[in-house]
């Protein structure tokens, strides 16, 4: 309303009605009269002028800003929908040691923080597929993995599709240290779970925008958000050799997140979350953190669903 009134109020400065007046005689007005009428006038009009092109610069500001505010909306709002169609699929990982071998032989033990058990590390991973195949690190499970006791267990805590938490004894079918990946197996009978979207790595661009989803310290669903800052990187594997081709990120990688899945900004995943340079003697990341590149992981994993080893010890 304001802004009518004022382009109403400009209008009739600008274009002032004809004057209907009616003059007895046909005298001539003065000079000075005629060129301070002008003089009038012209002030009148460049006033008016002054006062457009401000209210106009006020209107454009405004829309520029709404403009903004509105696209900083939309990236919130994709940023939340990402992390809510995705986080089902990632998984939270107990390792756990039993104080003694349960004398039953059911495959069913209580793996809760007891006198009988106790949690010596925890990770992430994620849903592979429907039957229940759980991705992670190898060194997430590494005791599991090489267990001679009987006493290693790993408890995994999912989410269905209807968003039901619940939780199973993980059972390692496969793993491959020298590219720090394992594969565990639930028993998901009775549940819908859902699998993670693959993406690609090898179209990684550095400056692409990633997060990261996993369990940092215990706390379970945690987002963090970053960029490539890297491809082609080397780092050390569990068995002492190297994994190339690793994606360097600056998204917040800390332990317990190992496992997770890297994804970009269409919910797919570009990687496996693995290691992180920290500050000497601190332990805080140093924000130099590295995922296994997913088309590594594309490779490797049906061979360790399947053979349980990855396919170069298989000749």
């Amino acid at each position: 309303m304001v802004a009518t009134l004022t382009m109403f109020s400009l209008q009739n400065i600008l274009f002032p009605s004809p004057l209907l007046t009616t003059y007895s005689s046909t005298k001539t007005l003065p000079t000075t009269t005629v060129t301070a009428t002008v003089t009038r006038r012209r002030a009148t009009l460049f006033t008016s002028s002054l006062v457009l092109a401000s209210w106009l610069n006020s209107t454009q500001s405004f829309s520029l800003s709404q403009q903004l505010q509105d696209e900083l909306q939309q990236q919130e709002d994709h940023l939340v929908d990402l992390f809510q169609e995705t986080s089902p699929s990632v998984v939270s990982i107990k390792d756990i040691e039993l104080t003694k071998v349960p004398k039953t032989a059911s495959n069913e033990v209580v793996l809760d923080e007891d006198e009988d058990a106790k949690v010596e590390g925890t990770g992430s991973g994620f849903i592979w597929d429907k039957f229940g195949h759980i991705v992670t690190n190898y060194h997430v499970v590494a005791k599991l993995a090489t267990d001679t006791s009987g006493l290693q267990r790993c408890k995994v805590f999912l989410v269905d599709a209807k968003g039901n938490s619940f939780s199973r004894e993980g059972k390692i079918i496969g793993f491959d240290p020298s590219y720090d990946l394992a594969v565990l197996k639930v028993d998901v009978d009775g549940y819908e779970i859902k699998p993670v979207l693959l993406g690609k790595s090898k179209n990684l661009l550095v400056g692409q925008s990633c997060f990261a989803i996993g369990n940092p310290y215990g706390y379970e669903n945690t987002l963090t958000t970053g960029v490539v800052s890297g491809l082609g990187r080397e780092i050390p594997s569990p068995n002492g050799g190297a994994i190339r081709g690793a994606i360097q990120t600056d998204a917040a990688i800390n332990a317990g997140n190992s496992g997770g899945p890297l994804i970009d900004s269409h919910g797919h995943v570009v990687g496996v979350n693995t290691a992180t340079f920290t500050r000497k003697g601190t332990g805080a990341s140093s924000g130099v953190n590295f995922a296994i590149p997913i088309d590594t992981v594309i490779r490797s994993v049906p061979y360790l669903i399947v053979y349980g080893t990855p396919y170069s010890n298989r000749f």
